[in-house]
Parts: structure tokens; C-alpha cells; sequence
């Protein structure tokens, strides 16, 4: 058998691992990569509550105040710990009212309705410590708030800002168990985004007005400064709806070095959904590699509009439903979950659709981010019913960690990866019978030099080209360059092909050679920690980027760069 055959033949069971994401993705015009994510159940809430602030504190996913069944207030907060959820006692209830975590650690606690059935508005607050779980009452709000967001400052102050059928203005938390007025808006708003865009400035807006009625194109408040209106909201909307809008969930961007990013779900007249990038109050389409499916194999899909950012992996989440569950059928009690992965430190960025098996008891707008990075929802109204709220909780694998461990991969697509490698053993046994030697395969020298074509993308439709994707998202998504001693056929063991396959076809794609491609991502992500991290130390820099040893680290760094990682970071 020829060389070129076994390429053929290499390529052929690569393309057979790639079959379930092939059948899944046919169902979405945009050709989005599909892929299963694990859920798990995980015991359930001690009492049943919509409404709820949810937060990871000090490690802890944290479930705050809101309402429970016959929609009346539980003055109570959980904490998950040891697989179970721990009850701590408020000082008030706070039903619609809302959470942020100062930059103290501590906790601020304000606003809600005044009495059952989600009537009126409140102006206490209180401070919680999710060190020793415990509350205590402080100074009452400027103004009384319900269906309120806020936005935690440097300085251990707080922007405040949204109500329900009550007048609206800006206040500030002062950091020392106060409050005060700061100037009026000019709308009333509910749960509005606070985005900060600078060190002691923000911006406030929604589509959602203190009434509930919908306004296509907001008008955007400053915190210091005139309204204005946003061009890209124009044609690009933000969808309505009543969101807890915790807007340090959506942060991507860098405070120490004056970056105050976030994305934002956004959508046209269509329908079609896309990703907004607020920079220092500038807003702009986030470039993606596909659009944002819509639809899937199995129908529409319905998307919640919080975003949930992993900035230590860099990549994004947006949660949906099936549409029935939310807009058309109330009684339906279980659909599929989807996660829309987007991996945001990409240009374009790159979009992953997931989805789970069919659930009960969940409510995808009730969802946080815990310590691990994956997804958790906890309580919420599944059935659209505010007097029978639900107690369930559910962890969705979806980080790169639970990835790299093979959570959220069918178990029929490690079969066939499995058959795949079966075949490609069958035909190599097959090449030594018939010429009665062993192939001779040319191993790789290491190198220092970058890859010359490292940024390009592979040539669209040939079967190299789809390796190479995969290669990329192993080497992006599971951070293999990090493994010092990685070998080339680790990797082709991870994708289910084999070592000549996998060096031919980074020869082909990128011109240069394993050690070569491995190092680029390397040092790429060394350049990411010397400017995400500016105290870092370079030995520190090192090891994390998956160097062996400082000597060869400053060799291939500065040959790579055209310059040493101390003078890169100074520059």
C-alpha cells in the first residue's frame, strides 16, 4: 500500500469519529458543531423558590431570597456544600430584589416586593458574608426598589439603579453601610444592565421599561454624563424580557489594565440572534465563525439572554430551551437544555452548540457559574407557574476541564472512535503482512521557529482541512499544549487517528512541523498571562505555559517573538 493510500485510509477513520457531529449539526443551517453536554441532578433546593439571586460566593453556589410556593417571600438564603444545600436565615425576604458581591467579599442584599403575589416595593437591604453565612440589616435604600440591578465599584460602592411601577433614579451604596442619591434617568427601567466603562463610570439600559412595556431601541443612561443612543441597537435589539441581570456574569474584559468588556445576547427583526461586545461603553458585533443556530435537529430554539463568562478559559455561555417551554405551552415540564459555547479569545469566534438529554424541573433562566466553570440551575418556575416554583438543581458539564475528562460525549461516538482506530490497526497489519517490513515513519526535529502560516485558516473542504479543525479545538479547548511531555501521539490518540496523519496534516496546513505548532500555542498563551497578569513572575509564566525548563522557554519565546519575555511585557 502506498504512502498516499495510507493517508487515505487515516483520514477515512478520522472522518468516521467526526459522523455523530456530522448527523447532529444537519438539522442547523448555520452548520454549527453540535456536541452532547452531560447533565447531572444534584439534591434538591430544602425549599422550592423563583425569583432567586444566584451567585457563586467563596466557592459556593448561592441561591438568594425570592419567592416560594403560593408566590409567597422566603426571608432565607442556600449555599451548596458537601453535595447538599445549607440554610442560612436573612434579615428580610427579598422577593424580585437583588444581589451583587462587593469588592469587599461581602454580599449586598436591597430591594423586592413589599408582599405576597409580588405586589409593591422595598427599601431594605442588608449585608451578607459568605465566610461565616451570616446577615445583618443595614441602612435603608434612597429609594424603595423592586426588579433593581447593580453594579459593584473598586471602592466597595455599588451603582444601583431599575424599579417596578415605582419612580426610577441612580443611587450609590457608599461602601460604609449607606445610601444616596446620584442623579435621575431618563426612563424608568426594569432589571436594567449596569456596565461599568471606566474606573468610576457606567452605563445603564434595557429594553424593558418599569412597567413592562418593551422599547425597541433604548436610550442609554451614564452614570456620569448626558443619554445617549446606541446606532448598533438600532438594528440589532436586545430581546425583551425580565432578567436578573447580574452584569458581572457577562465581564470578559481586564480591570487592571482598564479593559471593561462584556458580551451581550442581541437580535434583529428576524429573529436571529447574535453577540454584541460592549468595550469602555462602545458597542460592536462580535465576529463569529458561524451565525448563532436557531434552530437544531429537534426545532427552534428559545434563548435566555444572560451570557455566563469563564475568563479563566476564556469562552462564553448562552443557555436556551425548546420555545414550547417558554412561549406556547406552559404545561410542558421537560425539554432538552442547549448551550451555545463561545470561545471568545478566537478571531472569529468560535460557536459550539451543546445539548442535553430531555430534563424535568428546570428553568434556564435561574443558572450561575460555579467555581469549576460549569453551569448550574437551581429553582425557577419550569412551568411559567409563580405559585409552584421548583426546588431542582442540575450541573451541566460544560467546562473545558469537564470536557477533557470526556464528560459530555456520547458514549456511541467513543465507539466509533474506537472502530475507527480498529480499522486503521486492521490496515497497517494488513501493509506489514504484504510487504513483510516495517514502514519506515520520519520522526521530527524540534524546533524553535514559529509556523509560518500559523494564523491562516486551512483550506476550505479538503479532508486536511477538517482534521486540522479538530487538531486546533484539542490543542484550544483541552490546553494540551500545557502538558510539557506532550508527544505527538498523545494527541493522535485523543483525536482517534495516528501519528503520521496528524504530522502530515500539520505539515500541509500550518508548514511547520508538531514541536513548532505546539510551541506557537505556547507562547501565545505566555504572551496572554504576561499581559492579563502584569506581577506575574516569568518562571511562574513558564510552567504554566507548558515549557519544560526557563532556558528553552527564553529560546523559543524570543524566536517565535524576536524578543525575550521580559522585554515583551515591559513594551
Amino acid at each position: 500500500m502506498s504512502t498516499g493510500r495510507m493517508r487515505v485510509l487515516a483520514v477515512m477513520c478520522c472522518l468516521m469519529a467526526l459522523l455523530p457531529l456530522a448527523a447532529q449539526a444537519k438539522g442547523d443551517a448555520s452548520s454549527c458543531p453540535v456536541v452532547k453536554i452531560e447533565a447531572e441532578r444534584l439534591a434538591d433546593l430544602n425549599i422550592p423558590r423563583e425569583g432567586t439571586m444566584l451567585l457563586c460566593l467563596n466557592g459556593e453556589p448561592t441561591v438568594i431570597g425570592s419567592h416560594t410556593t403560593n408566590f409567597v417571600p422566603t426571608p432565607t438564603i442556600e449555599y451548596f456544600k458537601d453535595g447538599k444545600w445549607h440554610m442560612v436565615q436573612m434579615a428580610y425576604a427579598h422577593d424580585d430584589g437583588f444581589a451583587v458581591e462587593l469588592s469587599t467579599g461581602k454580599v449586598l442584599i436591597f430591594g423586592g416586593h413589599e408582599k405576597n403575589l409580588g405586589i409593591g416595593q422595598t427599601f431594605e437591604a442588608e449585608l451578607y458574608d459568605p465566610v461565616t453565612h451570616t446577615c445583618e440589616g443595614i441602612a435603608s435604600l434612597d429609594t424603595k426598589r423592586a426588579l433593581a440591578s447593580a453594579l459593584a465599584l473598586d471602592d466597595g460602592r455599588a451603582v444601583i439603579a431599575g424599579n417596578w411601577y415605582h419612580e426610577d433614579a441612580v443611587e450609590m451604596y457608599d461602601g460604609k453601610g449607606g445610601f444616596v442619591g446620584v442623579k435621575g434617568v431618563s426612563c424608568g427601567r426594569a432589571t436594567p444592565y449596569i456596565l461599568r466603562t471606566a474606573k468610576d463610570d457606567a452605563i445603564i439600559f434595557t429594553p424593558i421599561n418599569s412597567k413592562g412595556q418593551f422599547t425597541p431601541h433604548p436610550v442609554i443612561d451614564r452614570l456620569r454624563g448626558e443619554a445617549y443612543s446606541e446606532p448598533l441597537l438600532e438594528e440589532w435589539g436586545l430581546p425583551g424580557g425580565y432578567y436578573a441581570n447580574n452584569s458581572a456574569s457577562a465581564f470578559i474584559g481586564n480591570e487592571s489594565q482598564g479593559d471593561y468588556s462584556y458580551l451581550l445576547m442581541v437580535e434583529n427583526e428576524q429573529g436571529q440572534a447574535a453577540i454584541a461586545r460592549v468595550t469602555n461603553g462602545q458597542f460592536s458585533l462580535l465576529p463569529t465563525d458561524v451565525p448563532v443556530p436557531m434552530a437544531c435537529q429537534w426545532g427552534k430554539i428559545y434563548y435566555d439572554a444572560t451570557i455566563y463568562a469563564d475568563r479563566r478559559d476564556r469562552r462564553a455561555y448562552l443557555l436556551g430551551s425548546d420555545p414550547d417551554k417558554y412561549c406556547q405551552s406552559p404545561k410542558l415540564d421537560a425539554a432538552r437544555v442547549y448551550i451555545l459555547t463561545i470561545d471568545y479569545a478566537t478571531v472569529p469566534a468560535r460557536l459550539t452548540l451543546g445539548y442535553t438529554d430531555v430534563l424535568k424541573d428546570f428553568d434556564v433562566r435561574s443558572a450561575l457559574m460555579t467555581a469549576d466553570g460549569d453551569l448550574m440551575m437551581a429553582g425557577g418556575v419550569p412551568m411559567q407557574n409563580n405559585f409552584k416554583p421548583s426546588g431542582a438543581t442540575w450541573l451541566l458539564h460544560v467546562s473545558a476541564r469537564a470536557q477533557a475528562a470526556g464528560m459530555g460525549f456520547p458514549w456511541w461516538g467513543w465507539a466509533l472512535i474506537v472502530l475507527a482506530i480498529a480499522a486503521l490497526a486492521a490496515g497497517l497489519v494488513w501493509l506489514l503482512r504484504r510487504r513483510k517490513s516495517t514502514p519506515i515513519i520520519q520522526t521530527e526535529t524540534p524546533s524553535e521557529e514559529p509556523c509560518e502560516e500559523a494564523q491562516e485558516a486551512p483550506v476550505a473542504g479538503s479532508d486536511d482541512a477538517e482534521l486540522m479543525q479538530r487538531i486546533c479545538q484539542a490543542m484550544e479547548q483541552q490546553q494540551l499544549f500545557m502538558n510539557p511531555n506532550l508527544k505527538i501521539t498523545d494527541l493522535a490518540t485523543a483525536l482517534g487517528s495516528n501519528r503520521s496523519a496528524i504530522s502530515n496534516c500539520i505539515n500541509s496546513q500550518r508548514n511547520c512541523s508538531f514541536p513548532q505548532f505546539v510551541n506557537t500555542y505556547r507562547v501565545a498563551y505566555a504572551q496572554e498571562l504576561l499581559r492579563s497578569q502584569p506581577d506575574i513572575k516569568i518562571a511562574e509564566v513558564c510552567l504554566k505555559s507548558g515549557f519544560s525548563g526557563e532556558a528553552s522557554f527564553y529560546r523559543i519565546f524570543k524566536a517565535i517573538t524576536g524578543t525575550t519575555p521580559s522585554a515583551w511585557k515591559n513594551r
